[in-house]
């Protein structure tokens, strides 16, 4: 008996990956992987939704819902049990994303890196979160998997192997993005270590998701990478052509490395597809694009997620297995759409309160489309979290480091009461921006009335109040927020100008908008916003070729811009050219599914045209997205009215119509001011007044000197085994003093002791401990691990012995021998290879490391010429730091240097 095909998916996140990067690169033969998958599947844009924030959009992709629904609203949310902040994890999504509902199914997942995947949830499956970066090498323990990373956890140590560390890069590695690495002053320059970091990263991820799809059961992966983002945020400033303020020399070394992140990528992608095989279906989608041409921002705004002024509103889509048409175009693909694909494709209903669709016109035969009410009200194990699952501490304020590296969040090391407080902001001002985008202004109202009052000095949040009041209806509203920001004057920037022209061309005032869109156009000639908002003026004039003008200059500044093309077919549509209307408006769709006037102007065109079947489904959907369009409803009237029509939806449509006219006609002319006494403004201080607020709220870093306590101490480190008592005794016979416990006593593989501290093991909760003035001046011995967890208020004088790294392997594993105790269970090539990572990233670390000095001693050098080495450490601590500097040699014993290479 042949067994049933049973159908494979995989889905493949790129963040960021943008159309325009790739296209140029295919038609040069430099992703050939891509390109030849594109040709055996479908491709489109996927719109993004707003804001265009990294863990909002990727569990829109996992749930198909938008950020109002699902619970992730931004990177950080306020932690309830332990005070300030944590990073949004998968305890804070607050429905199903496609890994639960398959795991009630019955169905094998892998999820490899997936924003805010963190803690693992227990599905049916394999779970490797977006924690995993965080996964280092303990010298004494072995792989260090942070708590929650890997479930089930016991495979957590056999995929840590899998982790590829930044020092384990080569020329051949660095290269093809960086030709001229070589030239670069690491000391100066630290964006070659960046690069390492986020390169050594996205191979990590890739190292697991193979490893999975490969030795593990599955019926659907997803992986997501973040390296075209976080390369694009880095370097794109450096990509071509030459922006004005970019440096010659910095452009020659950098401006090769978005290149080389498209072709890193799709070198991935073709592991990735021979392991799925030619019968699964893959989905390969990017979260949004990124600016890379005039476009691109000077810099960037001092705000929580400010690096989005970077991002483009068009991600990637393209779909290609059993089943799906080939080498054709889709359009209208939005990110929420995902998850309603992937769910028709294993068969499985769509739940009724997801916002997306699924995107059957991928399917060379459009399958049935079954639905449920809601699969949270489905019962069964689905390896959700209970709510209020906690992350673990430590990893926490590691994400939180890496977000406030990366410009998403502020800086975490702030008080915890602020900390809150602005999580708790920004996550409402994130949901008010999701309502605005699904047209709910009614929603978004409270949410930004309630962020004025609290936050009134921040010009982005009275901007989008006014935003809010505008689309809502209360145009004087609007107009006072403007006036409040601007201190009674007109407003003084180009986007606050546009708005104020919106609301005049919405009062009927088309002289007064077209005059305000002037002088934003003066203000800021490279908006595209500005000339469609000009276009829309001049068509209410009924100036149709002005329009046409004002709407092509827009798209030729962003040739990607639905509105534009909607409001070009606006224009054909009046001027009665049909073929020009369904060009413009089909592009439009094909950009931006949700145009409700698009759609509308495509039905005109096509029922003009006699196709009157698909210009119902055009007006159809335009009423989906605006049910309120009364010539939609007239048109479709009389399309079903006539012959072979529908007489049903005739006369609904006419009722409709009926409807809509007296509910119009019933609005007086002062509704606006009736809508005004509903409720009053939040009070706005004067422009001085907010920005000394902003200026006491964020201000300038301390001096290092006063912030710093004034002490110096001393420190001996390194890696087990590698020469760090020897050391101790060095110094203690020179006269410096050491702090010392004795609790570990000498035996035969430190005959002549350890000099150990244990409490410096407890530094990282404890940092008073170096506040104890019996602590002062004293030579402390600490492991490499705790080197990053001194506290920050002291400087430090590092002593940091090397030793070959098969040497440290050899001693450690005699003395856990001798011991009898359980060590790292690794062979001898993972041990020196996980040593080696631990010792090149402190060393790294340590290059960087503001408060700390140090020099490097090489322990076989120190037994073979000790008086060298002597001097070299009074050089490094000072004459007066060590006394008796002409006994220190004779403390050196050669024959102690067991385990010799």
């Amino acid at each position: 008996m042949v067994e049933a095909y049973r159908r494979k998916v995989l889905l493949i996140g790129w963040d960021a990956a943008d159309w325009e990067h790739i296209t140029p690169l295919i038609e040069e033969g430099l992703m050939p992987t891509l390109d030849t998958f594109i040709n055996r599947g479908v491709m489109g844009n996927l719109a993004t939704l707003q804001p265009i924030l990294s863990p909002m959009l990727w569990n829109s992709v996992a749930t198909g819902k938008f950020a109002d629904k699902h619970g992730i609203h931004g990177f950080i949310e306020p932690d309830p049990i332990n005070g300030g902040a944590r990073p949004c994890s998968s305890a804070s999504r607050k429905c199903k994303a496609l890994w639960n509902i398959l795991t009630q199914r019955g169905l094998q997942s892998n999820i490899v890196g997936w924003w805010a995947s963190h803690p693992a949830e227990p599905i049916k499956g394999t779970v490797v979160t977006n924690a995993f970066g965080g996964v280092k090498f303990h010298p004494e323990k072995g792989w260090s998997i942070p708590k929650g990373t890997v479930h089930p956890p016991e495979n957590g140590p056999k995929l840590a192997r899998f982790k590829v560390f930044p020092n384990e890069l080569t020329e051949a590695h660095i290269l093809p993005f960086i030709p001229d690495a070589a030239k670069i002053d690491q000391q100066k320059d630290k964006r070659l270590i960046s690069f390492a970091k986020v390169l050594s990263d996205n191979a990590s991820i890739h190292a697991v998701a193979t490893a999975l799809m490969e030795g593990e059961p599955w019926d659907f992966t997803a992986v997501y990478y973040d390296g075209i983002d976080h390369f694009s945020h880095a370097f794109m400033a450096y990509h071509p052509p030459k922006l004005p303020w970019i440096k010659d020399e910095d452009f020659a070394l950098y401006k090769d490395v978005v290149r080389g992140a498209y072709r890193f990528h799709d070198m991935m992608l073709e592991r990735l597809l021979e392991l799925a095989g030619p019968e699964a279906t893959v989905i390969l989608c990017s979260d949004h694009g990124f600016e890379s041409g005039s476009q691109r921002p000077r810099g960037v705004p001092r705000e929580p997620a400010g690096p989005a002024v970077w991002h483009r509103q068009y991600g990637i889509f393209v779909m290609a297995g059993s089943g799906i048409k080939r080498d054709e175009r889709i359009y209208g693909a939005s990110l929420i759409d995902i998850a309603p694909t992937v769910l028709t494709l294993f068969d499985i209903p769509i739940g009724e309160d997801m916002d997306g669709r699924p995107l059957l016109e991928a399917f060379e035969v459009p399958p049935s489309v079954k639905t449920i009410p809601s699969w949270e009200k489905f019962s069964g194990e689905c390896g959700m979290h209970v709510a209020g699952q906690q992350i673990d501490r430590e990893q926490a304020n590691e994400l939180m480091q890496q977000f406030a590296a990366l410009g998403y969040i502020e800086d975490p090391s702030a008080d915890k009461e602020k900390m809150a407080e602005s999580a708790e902001i920004e996550a409402k001002y994130n949901v008010a921006r999701t309502y605005l985008w699904k047209n709910r202004p009614d929603q978004a109202q409270p949410l930004l009335q309630e962020i004025v009052r609290r936050r009134p000095w921040e010009d982005r949040f009275l901007t989008q109040l006014a935003a809010c009041y505008y689309q809502g209806g209360y145009l004087a509203q609007a107009e006072r927020v403007l006036f409040a920001i601007a201190d009674g004057a007109e407003p003084g920037t180009a986007g606050m100008t546009l708005l104020w022209a919106r609301i005049k061309l919405a009062r009927g005032d088309l002289g007064g908008a077209l005059q305000a869109l002037l002088r934003a156009e003066a203000m800021n000639s490279q908006l595209p916003g500005i000339y469609i908002q000009i276009g829309d003026t001049y068509a209410r004039l009924l100036q149709w070729q002005n329009a046409k003008i004002a709407y092509e200059k827009a798209i030729a500044l962003d040739e990607d811009n639905a509105l534009a093309f909607q409001g070009l077919s606006t224009v054909y549509r009046r001027l009665g050219d049909n073929q020009q209307t369904v060009d413009c408006a089909l592009r439009a769709v094909s950009l931006l599914h949700r145009l409700p006037l698009a759609h509308f102007n495509l039905g005109v065109a096509l029922a003009r045209s006699g196709e009157t079947a698909r210009a119902s489904v055009a007006f159809e959907t335009a009423l989906r997205f605006q049910p309120d369009m009364i010539n939609a409803h007239r048109y479709l009237a009389t399309i079903h009215k006539s012959e072979g029509g529908n007489r049903e939806k005739a006369e609904f449509h006419r009722s409709e119509v009926f409807r809509l006219t007296r509910s119009r006609g019933r609005r007086s002319v002062g509704a606006d001011s009736k809508r005004e006494k509903l409720f009053d403004l939040p009070e706005i201080p004067k422009r001085d007044e907010r920005l000394a607020i902003l200026l006491k709220e964020r201000p300038d870093p301390k001096p290092a000197d006063e912030t710093k306590s004034g002490k110096t101490f001393v420190l001996v480190s390194g890696l087990p085994r590698s020469g760090t008592s020897l050391m101790m005794q060095l110094l203690e016979a020179g006269g410096m003093p050491l702090m010392t416990d004795g609790e570990r006593v000498a035996d035969a593989d430190n005959p002549r002791g350890y000099y150990e501290w244990e409490a410096i093991k407890q530094i990282g909760k404890r940092p008073e401990l170096l506040d104890d003035e019996a602590v002062k001046g004293r030579a402390i011995k600490c492991i490499s691990m705790l080197l990053p967890r001194m506290p920050l208020q002291h400087d430090y004088k590092v002593i940091f012995m090397t030793r070959p790294i098969e040497e440290v392997v050899a001693s450690q594993h005699q003395m856990v021998n001798r011991l009898g105790t359980k060590g790292a269970e690794l062979d001898p090539e993972q041990l020196q290879r996980g040593l080696t990572a631990h010792r090149e990233e402190t060393l790294r670390w340590l290059r960087t490391a503001r408060h700390m000095k140090f020099i490097e001693i090489d322990y076989p050098a120190l037994v073979r010429d000790p008086q060298s080495i002597v001097s070299r450490l009074v050089q490094f601590l000072g004459a007066e730091q060590l006394p008796n500097e002409t006994v220190m040699a004779a403390v050196v014993d050669p024959s102690l240097h067991h385990q010799k290479r």
